[in-house]
C-alpha cells in the first residue's frame, strides 16, 4: 500500500496447491518399491527352498555302497544345502540394490551388505562341495570330551559333528568320555559320521 497520497495499491499474490504439497510424500515417490521388494523376497524364498532340497550336483568322495559312508555324504550335502541357502539370501538383494535405483546411501548400504553376503556363501558353498567330492578319511579313537558339536578325541584331536540333529539325539546317550569311536571325516575335519567303534565296521 503506497503512503504517497495516492490511492493505496496492492500486490496479488497467488499459491497454486501442487500434488507433491498436498499429498505425503509417501504417495507421491515411495522410497520403498513395492513391487520390487515383493519379488525380490519371493525370489529369496523361492531360491532358499530350491537350495535345502536340491540333490547333490557333485559326484560323492565316499563309497554310497557302505551305509556309513552313505550316511556321512547324506549330513556332508547337507552342509552344502545349507550354505547354498546362506547365499540364496543375499544374491537377489544384489540384483535388486542393482535394478532398482534408490537414494545412493541407501543402495550403497543394500549393495555392501548383499555383496559380502553373496560372496561368503559363495565361498561356503565352494568348500562344502569340494568336501563332499573330496574323499573322507576314517578316524578311530577314544573320546576325551563332548561339547554340543564339537568333540574332542584322547591326543587332542578335535572334530565339529554336522551329523543331523536325530541322529545326535540317538547317540547322546552312548556317547561319553571315555567311549570308543569311528568317524568318517571329512577334510575340513567336519565329522559326518559318528558310531561306537564296538559296533562300527
Amino acid at each position: 500500500m503506497s503512503e504517497s497520497g495516492g490511492a493505496a495499491s496492492y500486490t496479488v499474490v497467488t499459491l497454486t496447491a501442487t500434488l507433491s504439497t498436498i499429498k505425503p510424500r509417501i504417495f507421491v515417490r515411495p522410497e520403498i518399491r513395492v513391487l520390487g521388494v515383493g519379488t525380490t523376497l519371493l525370489l529369496t524364498v523361492g531360491l532358499i527352498l530350491g537350495a535345502i532340497s536340491l540333490s547333490a550336483m557333485v559326484p560323492a568322495g565316499a563309497d554310497l555302497a557302505d551305509p556309513t559312508q552313505r550316511s556321512y555324504a547324506t549330513n556332508i550335502w547337507q552342509e552344502t544345502q545349507t550354505s547354498l541357502a546362506l547365499l540364496a539370501i543375499f544374491l537377489p538383494w544384489v540384483l535388486y540394490g542393482l535394478l532398482f535405483k534408490g537414494s545412493r546411501w541407501g543402495t550403497g548400504i543394500l549393495l555392501v551388505i548383499a555383496t559380502v553376503g553373496t560372496v561368503v556363501g559363495t565361498w561356503l558353498t565352494s568348500l562344502s562341495l569340494e568336501s563332499y567330492a573330496a574323499l573322507p578319511r576314517q578316524v578311530t579313537g577314544v573320546v576325551a570330551k563332548v561339547d554340543g558339536r564339537q568333540l574332542t578325541l584322547s591326543g587332542g584331536s578335535g572334530l565339529y559333528l554336522v551329523i543331523r540333529d536325530a541322529e545326535l539325539t540317538v547317540a547322546q546317550p552312548w556317547l561319553k568320555p571315555g567311549t570308543s569311536v569311528t568317524l568318517w571325516v571329512s577334510p575340513r575335519g567336519h565329522a559326518g559320521y559318528i558310531g561306537s567303534a564296538a559296533t562300527s565296521d
